[in-house]
């Protein structure tokens, strides 16, 4: 792999984009760039569309209302809406593909086809992309001036390196891969993890009456959220700019902006310590279990939206929680770290999942400039030093992502058409190093802390719409509602359905046409 020290961040001539993954920010990176007439090339790895939502574990579904999570340009059809507030994953897939077939988009994808190897060519100042399609068995070459990675937060399973995993006799198992309870019938399950998947999973056990016993494993409790906090639905009170000044200002507020957060402390000490009391009567937390995090720090772990289902797992006989970690396998089960054995026939990790740049070759890792919590790129999206290739949808994480991932491909489109202005690299590599700092003072460490932002979403769509010259405020001229109203989907349609900051592709960039390259 060789770059040259001047080659642009942009391609000359833009014909040919490749883009790797048919999940919600695929698709949309997709739909933005068709629109500047380019020639689009989709690989996905599994036998569908819709990324995480083609297959997961028993149960799973949206955590958020319906109404949250929505293509802006395509909100949920009248046929497709949901009867439950929080659609299960088969009524989101179904969704998804209703969004891939209105846009056509199909005929671009390429299923089971999984991306092995990606170079830059500095012959023909392209990337040369090697991928395998597993239902035929064959590898293919491919070309394109562009290459947007799409793969996603959760395509990478992440699974604990314990000491004997090879001694034991029982069954391993990511959650991802928990698609039928009957793999519990008789047997004594282990959840590893307390995030939202492992409630997903208990509610799923405990209902489902199969398995002998379940033990909860967990290192550090999470903050459960409910659905509704006194009343008033919990998105209507987070997901908002009233809500988001209660936390500590974003990496790029001013002098007066920092000087009035620091004025409003106790005011947001106050909000925070009012939300925990009710939080933790509500679902009865104890002082010893009561989460050692602070609610605000917590929320940038994800956070647990959970229903009336606690009760249920309150009530099951079968179930119970330790606070602590596997030290090692044996044959039967596992000894824990204080040395107690513990009786297991089947693993379930809800560990998360882990990003993997192996696609890449070490020297493209080293001008990507990884980090031990994760990859930090300017906006989100466009690495400083790596010229040709941006990141939609996999390297940023909201309580929205499905908004966030289509802010991001309109912006990038606004880039490559020429519409929106980029800084010099080494000003995009000082944004990134200012919100780097930033990041590392605000959230507490975990392994992808440069793609989190959460509750910041609000301040980086408004980053995004700023770039791309469009008014962030979108309630109109209702300023409680500007303040105080929930931001979803439907704020921004008209922005995603006309296309803003794309337009037809410029500064001398070729529109669509050129070579396949493939075989």
């Amino acid at each position: 792999m060789s770059f040259s020290v001047n080659l642009a961040l942009l391609p000359a001539k833009l014909r040919r984009v490749l883009i790797v993954g048919a999940g919600v920010a695929g698709l949309q990176t997709a739909v933005a760039l068709l629109k500047l007439g380019l020639e689009v090339l989709v690989l996905e790895a599994e036998d569908d569309v819709g990324g995480v939502w083609v297959r997961n574990y028993s149960g799973f579904g949206l955590q958020i209302p319906w109404r949250m999570y929505q293509f802006p340009e395509f909100l949920w059809p009248q046929e497709l809406l949901p009867t439950d507030e929080y659609p299960s994953g088969a009524q989101v897939r179904a969704y998804i593909r209703a969004y891939a077939a209105h846009f056509d988009l199909l005929r671009h994808v390429r299923l089971h086809c999984k991306l092995l190897r990606l170079r830059w060519s500095p012959v023909s100042s392209s990337w040369e992309a090697l991928y395998c399609d597993t239902a035929a068995k064959k590898c293919f070459k491919t070309f394109a001036d562009y290459t947007v990675i799409c793969s996603g937060l959760f395509s990478n399973a992440y699974v604990p390196d314990y000491k004997g995993t090879q001694a034991f006799a029982g069954l391993q198992l990511h959650a991802k891969d928990f698609t039928d309870l009957a793999m519990a019938r008789g047997k004594r399950v282990l959840v590893v993890g307390s995030g939202k998947t492992a409630m997903d999973c208990l509610n799923s056990l405990c209902a489902g009456r199969t398995a002998a016993s379940i033990t909860m494993l967990f290192r550090q409790g999470h903050w459960p959220l409910p659905r509704s906090v006194l009343g008033l639905p919990i998105h209507r009170m987070m997901f908002n700019r009233a809500a988001v000044g209660m936390l500590p200002p974003y990496y790029t507020a001013g002098r007066l902006e920092r000087a009035a957060g620091v004025a409003a402390r106790p005011l947001k000490r106050l909000f925070w310590k009012g939300l925990e009391c009710v939080i933790a009567r509500t679902f009865r937390i104890t002082s010893d279990v009561r989460p050692t995090v602070p609610l605000p720090a917590d929320l940038f772990f994800g956070g647990q939206i959970l229903d009336d289902t606690l009760d249920e797992l309150t009530g099951c006989e079968v179930l119970k929680t330790i606070k602590g970690e596997v030290n090692r396998f044996v044959r039967n089960g596992v000894i824990l770290q204080d040395g107690s054995f513990l009786g297991v026939d089947l693993i379930l990790y809800c560990t998360g999942y882990s990003k993997s740049y192996d696609y890449l070759e070490p020297g493209m890792r080293q001008r990507l400039e990884l980090q031990k919590d994760g990859l930090y790129l300017y906006r989100s999206v466009l690495p400083h030093a790596v010229p040709h290739l941006a990141f939609v949808g996999s390297e940023v994480s909201t309580y929205n992502n499905i908004l966030t991932s289509g802010l991001q491909a309109l912006w990038l489109a606004g880039v490559l058409a020429g519409r929106v202005a980029l800084p010099p690299p080494h000003a995009m590599a000082a944004d990134v190093r200012m919100q780097r700092h930033w990041r590392r003072k605000v959230m507490p460490p975990q392994r992808s802390r440069g793609s989190v932002l959460m509750q910041y979403m609000m301040q980086y769509h408004d980053q995004l719409l700023h770039d791309m010259r469009c008014d962030p405020r979108r309630k109109g001229f209702n300023p409680l509602a500007e303040c105080f109203g929930a931001y979803t989907a439907a704020d921004y349609s008209s922005l995603l359905a006309e296309g803003t900051g794309a337009g037809a592709a410029g500064g001398g960039q070729a529109a669509a046409g050129g070579r396949r390259g493939d075989g």
